[in-house]
């Protein structure tokens, strides 16, 4: 998109408007009496139901997170899937050091937030494990990391990548341990999804 060409200031404004425009558009769709949310949490909201956000999906169960890598079919068989693994205590140690130090620049501290909301309208969230990241605008979770723990040996941000070749191995095996879209996504698109796939995982007894 055009505008992630814009600097950070601009950028922080472009999400303000976004943000806004969402809250506006809302209004009336979360039923009688909503709980009132905070940014983040409008922010993760909105992504549940497709809003471009500032927000990072993440799952604390890597079984999970090699469903969500391996459930799509992949255009070149010969290539890997990838599953990351972020240090949060890390994450969270390094945000307490920025808050706590100097502060050099305007709006929102350069810093990861974790978004981890309390919102009952996204039963997706409870049956993955999900939360979210938040990068300083315009800055990715790679760069990030790679600025801040420069100097450091710790294990931040981790990289696995598994060959494409054991798809459906691995599906099977994390179907028989019930992570699947019937688990993952407790709605009539789950169970769709979880129809649609068992043509591929039994292909091979019929």
């Amino acid at each position: 998109m055009g505008f992630l060409a814009a600097g950070p200031e601009a950028l922080e404004e472009k999400s303000k408007t976004q943000l806004d425009a969402f809250r506006y558009a809302a209004r009336g769709r979360r039923g009688t009496s909503p709980t009132k949310l905070s940014e983040n949490e409008l922010w993760a909201l909105g992504q549940h139901f497709g809003l471009a956000t500032p927000l990072l999906d993440w799952t604390r169960s890597p079984f999970a997170a090699a469903y969500f890598a391996f459930e799509e079919l992949a255009s070149d068989p010969t290539a890997f899937r990838t599953v990351y693994a972020l240090n949060k205590a890390a994450v969270l140690s390094a945000g307490e050091q920025i808050n706590n130090g100097p502060s050099v620049e305007k709006g929102r501290p350069q810093l990861i937030e974790i978004v981890d909301p309390l919102y009952d309208e996204n039963q997706r969230l409870v049956s993955q494990g999900g939360c979210f990241t938040r990068a300083p605008i315009g800055t990715s979770i790679e760069q990030w990391v790679a600025n801040f723990f420069e100097n450091s040996n710790e294990s931040v941000l981790i990289k696995i990548e598994i060959p494409d070749a054991g798809r459906l191995d691995c599906l099977r095996t994390l179907n028989l341990m019930n992570i699947n879209h019937l688990s993952l996504f407790p709605d009539l698109i789950g169970a769709s999804r979880f129809t649609n796939l068992r043509f591929e995982l039994e292909g091979d007894d019929e």
